[in-house]
């Protein structure tokens, strides 16, 4: 028997009988879709709303928001542009939504099935559903999303997905087998609106990894086969010899080179450099690219270099609201690139609809507020930091790395740091000083563990580096400290600092740190990163650098997304190289610290059942009280957004964290615009 997890967001629709008002409406003047799509629908250039969202049965109702009387279409809105990962999940439609009590709900997946084994999970999809350029979208797109995009082969003897036209692939999917090796799910098409995935061992939240880690787990596969490489005569690393089962029916042999070209002549601007380049881009970060199709909202139309990003409605949305309305009501949303600096006084002058912004600006947005068209609202971080510090502990210079991972010299840049002056300074006096560990309250909180080395002690912290071999007591002429003997002898120890252009504490940090190291002969220097999609792309590669500051920082659930605090990922900053997503993963040292945080990582990765879960996210909070790997000095538990009164249905008040996606969880869908 199974286990069958019905959609109760549906159920209630279909028990109220709501889906009867998107059929028929209160009244033949009711308006079901935008003014902008009916006029194409008269001119016959796009099918009736009926043709365009999934069958009555299926079709997305948006309980969570009624519509109220004056809800109208129409409108831009518009905010700054923070990058891919902040206009990204604003509009993201995941298979199931993560919620903020840990639990899955259906989005583009309506219900699923769990095996009494837990191994196979059946994923039931909406039927008549299609992507934003009108193509049916199918269970064919999300297995051959994950058998020829996300994964294209792996090692049999050890399990390892070696090659993944995505750029990565995620361990979550790994379960070990009969032999105790991890090996990735197997993908199945059963018809149009069903697939399986099934595993090798129980994994109890495997949904909750594809709402966080692997969110879209789709492609449309028409569009993807002619710019995805494959070698169709190779035997498929699935052992699956019906291709029609693993979405590779009819796919033909594309080299690199042709992938390239083929991605070129759908759109001038998919100009990359290489098809490694290509499948990261268009295989995992999809939405910064204008004419590729999606399920989303609203899409990008014109270039990602282009000062103004321009996203314009999806006429094929798949969501109405109680009264059978097609979302979203908004026509377009604009993310304007300028200066961080300028966040504030363009929102305050009303030049944006929406900014988001830390206890920093709180003053100067709260101050304005009663004279300028817009409220503030406040909002919950589940942050581990607000404020930090990393030391990459895998840099590439033995020298520095062996430094880096000296504990004493962790300690004493901790407690040589003034925290209540980073509060006043940069949080305002509106931050706590705090180190780097799980909020109280949380499953992950350590007792001690926030008050650990955060006491003002500059003293302290230079008798902690006279004890450290390899490096000087004594200054040089500049009044820093020398390393004494191997490649680097007699230079001054000097840490080049990461900051953002979108993050203007960082350079504040920055210098104070470097008032506050100085007197303990040691140099900081910034290195500001001005392209944020540059610095993402290093940050993915791997190619880390050597630190950097650590800003809203942590985990919303250690078991859910250990991102931030694991060794899984290849772009955290003081991981590195351990990472195990890395291509090229360093092993740490017998008996380190780093060792047992990839050891817990580890577990955490193999568990089959939830307890084992809890143990290895137990080891992984341990690994970090007991070894401070990222310095933190203030925190705050609040984020917040000033948002124009223009705009209407925003939810306030809900957790600010990237596992919910942000503003995505506010439903930007239902938002409406009224002057």
């Amino acid at each position: 028997m199974k286990r069958r997890i019905v959609s109760m967001l549906m159920a209630l629709c279909l028990m109220t009988g709501v889906l009867a008002g998107f059929a028929c409406g209160a009244g033949a003047e009711d308006v079901k879709e935008a003014p902008m799509l009916a006029e194409q629908v008269q001119a016959g250039t796009l099918p009736a709303l009926a043709d365009r969202i999934p069958t009555e049965a299926d079709v997305y109702v948006e309980t969570e928001y009624s519509p109220e009387e004056t809800t109208s279409y129409g409108g831009t809105i518009r905010t700054y542009n923070g990058g891919m990962w902040y206009f990204g999940p604003f509009a993201e439609e995941p298979l199931f939504r993560l919620v903020d009590d840990g639990t899955v709900a259906p989005n583009v997946a309506k219900s699923y099935d769990l095996s009494d084994d837990g191994l196979v999970y059946t994923i039931h999809l909406r039927e008549g559903m299609k992507w934003s350029d009108g193509t049916p979208f199918t269970a064919t797109d999300c297995v051959y999303y994950y058998n020829y995009v996300l994964v294209t082969d792996v090692d049999n003897e050890t399990g390892k997905v070696t090659k993944s036209n995505a750029g990565r692939y995620y361990n979550w999917y790994m379960t070990k087998d009969e032999n105790g090796v991890m090996r990735p799910a197997q993908v199945r098409y059963v018809d149009d609106v069903t697939f399986t995935i099934s595993l090798y061992s129980p994994k109890p939240t495997l949904l909750q990894a594809i709402c966080i880690d692997n969110k879209w787990m789709f492609c449309p596969k028409e569009w993807y086969k002619d710019i995805m490489v494959n070698d169709a005569q190779k035997a498929h690393w699935s052992g699956e010899t019906d291709l029609k089962l693993i979405g590779g029916e009819d796919l033909p042999t594309i080299t690199e080179e042709e992938a390239v070209a083929n991605a070129l002549k759908k759109n001038a601007l998919y100009n990359f450099e290489n098809a490694a380049k290509l499948g990261d881009q268009l295989g995992y970060r999809y939405w910064q690219y204008a004419g590729r199709p999606t399920l989303r909202p609203w899409n990008i139309t014109n270039a990602l270099t282009d000062q103004t990003l321009v996203f314009e409605r999806n006429p094929y949305y798949w969501k109405v609201d109680t009264a059978g309305r097609q979302l979203p009501y908004i026509d377009k949303v604009e993310f304007v690139s300028m200066d961080a600096s300028l966040y504030t006084q363009e929102k305050i002058a009303g030049n944006l609809d929406f900014t988001r912004f830390d206890s920093a600006d709180f003053p100067s947005y709260k101050a304005s507020e009663p004279m300028s068209d817009y409220t503030v609202y406040t909002e919950v971080s589940p942050s581990w930091t607000s404020v930090g510090f990393e030391l990459n502990l895998s840099y590439k210079d033995e020298q520095y790395r062996t430094l880096f991972q000296n504990i004493d010299f962790r300690h004493a840049l901790s407690i040589a740091a003034d925290r209540e002056e980073i509060n006043e300074i940069i949080g305002n006096g509106m931050m706590t000083p705090a180190q780097f560990a799980a909020p109280a309250g949380t499953g992950d909180y350590i007792e001690g563990a926030l008050e650990k080395w955060i006491e003002f002690d500059p003293d302290t912290a230079n008798q902690l580096l006279d004890g450290i071999e390899g490096i000087s007591k004594d200054r040089n002429a500049d009044g820093f400290r020398t390393f004494v003997g191997g490649e680097h002898d007699g230079q001054a120890i000097t840490i080049e600092v990461e900051t953002r252009a979108d993050a203007p504490n960082d350079a504040q940090l920055v210098a104070l740190l470097s008032k506050y190291y100085k007197p303990l002969g040691i140099q900081l220097v910034e290195s500001n990163n001005t392209d944020n999609n540059a610095r993402n792309e290093r940050y993915y590669a791997g190619d880390i650098y050597m630190a950097a500051v650590n800003s809203s920082s942590g985990s919303f659930n250690i078991i859910l997304r250990p991102d931030a605090v694991a060794a899984n990922r290849n772009n955290c900053a003081f991981v590195g190289k351990y990472g195990l997503e890395h291509a090229d993963a360093m092993t740490p040292e017998p008996g380190s610290g780093m060792e047992e945080l990839v050891n817990a990582t580890k577990a955490l990765v193999s568990a089959s059942t939830f307890e084992e879960m809890q143990v290895a996210a137990k080891r992984i909070a341990q690994a970090h009280y007991d070894n401070t790997f990222v310095i933190g000095f203030v925190v705050s538990d609040r984020t917040y957004d000033a948002v124009s009164n223009r705009i209407h249905n925003f939810r306030q008040g809900f957790v600010n964290c990237d596992e919910l996606r942000f503003l995505g969880y506010t439903k930007p869908y239902t938002w409406f615009v009224q002057d």
